[in-house]
């Protein structure tokens, strides 16, 4: 990856058939992430993408097929993984399908304190040259102090940070003593993305299809247009909508499905969003313009 990413990063969802990964059509989840649009991918990373309840070889498979779908974007691959042992595994596997950079959030299960959690992303700069995302993600794992996360930014490699919290005080001091103070890029979600940049942060992580206003938020703010970057926020108000009873995974994978991406259902013991939902679904997606995949 020869230039810093900035902007929107989309991870890829994950297809599902009868319970298993369903790798054949990971081109068709790549196909529809691009299409929304983003600046960067992300392989078998995040929470959206049900990495949790990956093995290792599904992972690996979804990487590689991720990285050779893909056009000329560039593409972050997750690592995380509760043994450190594992996740250089991944991330040696990461360069070897010449990923562009790893993204890993910290070890889940039992909560390590800082110093484990230091430890942790001492080994993975150890075990590759790529550029990291450190991803701080705590409705998967530990919340990491302001702190804890400029103590990581300051390690080789460490170039980006992800909160996924959307408390702003801690987003506006990692912007202010992290991302300002030339450590590493601060990235948001969809719900902060326009105050993240207007503070200097520099995008977000946004599956598909929120992802498609997200890019109007981004291009209206590059611009210099704030009222049209101000509507284009709005159309996270009500996403996922109130009808859905069920985290953000299902509601993407839904609304993928809706506009013709077939990734199946979540994987169990994750369960789909209710009719009601979907419908509620539909209706954003023909309000926002989502792309549909013929």
């Amino acid at each position: 990856m020869n230039q810093a990413l900035s902007g929107i990063l989309s991870p890829v969802l994950t297809p599902i058939e009868d319970g298993s990964v369903a790798i054949e059509r990971v081109s068709d989840s790549v196909e529809f992430t691009q299409a929304c649009g983003c600046h960067g991918l992300i392989a078998a990373g995040t929470g959206v993408q049900e990495t949790v309840s990956l093995t290792v070889d599904e992972r690996k498979e979804l990487v590689s097929a991720t990285i050779e779908a893909t056009d000329d974007r560039p593409v972050l691959v997750g690592i995380s993984h509760p043994s450190q042992h594992v996740a250089t595994e991944l991330a040696t596997h990461a360069e070897a399908a010449n990923a562009d950079g790893i993204l890993a959030m910290p070890p889940w299960g039992l909560t390590p304190d800082d110093d484990a959690v230091v430890s942790y992303y001492e080994s993975i700069t150890e075990s590759t040259d790529l550029p990291i995302l450190l991803y701080n993600n705590p409705t998967v794992t530990v919340d990491l102090s302001t702190e804890t996360m400029r103590r990581i930014a300051r390690l080789e490699n460490v170039e980006y940070v992800k909160e996924t919290s959307r408390n702003w005080k801690k987003l506006a001091w990692l912007i202010e003593h992290v991302d300002n103070a030339g450590l590493a890029s601060v990235f948001g979600t969809m719900d902060v993305l326009l105050p993240v940049m207007e503070a200097g942060g520099h995008g977000a992580v946004i599956p598909a299809p929120a992802s498609t206003p997200a890019m109007r938020v981004y291009e209206a703010f590059q611009n210099g247009d704030r009222e049209a970057a101000g509507e284009a926020q709005r159309a996270f108000v009500d996403f996922p909508p109130d009808e859905v009873n069920t985290s953000l995974m299902p509601a993407v994978k839904a609304a993928a499905n809706l506009s013709g991406v077939p990734l199946g259902p979540p994987r169990s013991p994750y369960q789909p969003v209710s009719d009601e939902g979907r419908t509620a679904i539909q209706q954003w997606l023909e309000r926002e313009d989502v792309p549909l995949l013929e």
